[in-house]
């Protein structure tokens, strides 16, 4: 494991920690539309981005709740999402979790996620493939293209975003009766991807790369297809993600997209 990996990890443990404390899920702030943050968004922000600065005081953390893109630079830098389904930890449903990649020249390099209910924690590195990390070590996870389940935002929680895309898909996702269909965290839904559980994740509008970045990286180790709603390879300058546990389901999903998006 990388020591990057291990710092990344590292801060994930600590933001599990006040998740699970739930100090703050109370105070809720209303960022426009139907989105909101709680106070342990903020906090848990503020204790990851301490704990990645602390090992990596040089690099530059950019998160959700506090920003940084103007001060990326070339450096290396973090990409944070502190509670990715903020909506379900305020109302204390499962689904939450808290993600972290590391972008270097560019490209995502490191990636590590942890599930705020279920405490499962998972790590991805460039090349060397995707993992649940379990009391006795890390085990390598892969992805399974037999699973029936599709996992999709509609996006339409952030101001200025298209209903009606999100609206026309779901349609077509239902009138096509192959789908289990499922609405989940974007950063769970791209672990569970990775892990077999899922085959398939869509965003159709991403807002920010913080939402999707660790997943992206975690999936594409694991052996998902990642692009954007197009076709075209993920990158974080990318405002849409499709993630396939195999080729034949990301073919059959875009071609949905294709007939009922702009």
């Amino acid at each position: 494991m990388r020591a990057e990996t291990r710092a990344a990890l590292a801060a994930v443990d600590t933001a599990l920690k006040l998740m699970r404390r739930r100090a703050g899920a109370d105070r809720i702030t209303s960022k426009g539309g139907r989105d909101l943050v709680t106070a342990t968004d903020v906090a848990v922000e503020d204790a990851v981005r301490a704990s990645l600065l602390g090992s990596y005081p040089e690099w530059t953390v950019v998160g959700e709740e506090r920003g940084g893109e103007d001060q990326v630079g070339d450096r290396p830098y973090w990409l944070v999402d502190p509670i990715c389904g903020t909506r379900n930890f305020a109302s204390n449903i499962p689904g939450y979790a808290v993600n972290i990649a590391l972008v270097q020249d560019g490209a995502l390099s490191v990636a590590a996620v942890g599930d705020g209910v279920t405490g499962e924690r998972f790590i991805a590195e460039r090349g060397q493939g995707a993992y649940q990390v379990m009391r006795n070590g890390p085990v390598r996870i892969t992805t399974d293209p037999d699973q029936p389940i599709l996992s999709f935002s509609a996006g339409t929680s952030k101001p200025g975003m298209d209903a009606a895309i999100g609206a026309d898909f779901t349609r077509a996702a239902v009138v096509a009766d192959r789908w289990d269909l499922r609405m989940l965290s974007s950063t769970l839904s791209l672990a569970y991807l990775a892990s077999g559980r899922i085959g398939a994740y869509l965003l159709l509008e991403l807002s920010s790369p913080v939402h999707a970045a660790a997943g992206a990286l975690l999936s594409s180790e694991a052996g998902a297809i990642v692009t954007d709603r197009y076709g075209s390879p993920w990158t974080v300058e990318c405002p849409s993600i499709l993630a396939a546990a195999g080729p034949g389901i990301h073919a059959d999903i875009l071609s949905m997209i294709r007939e009922t998006t702009p």
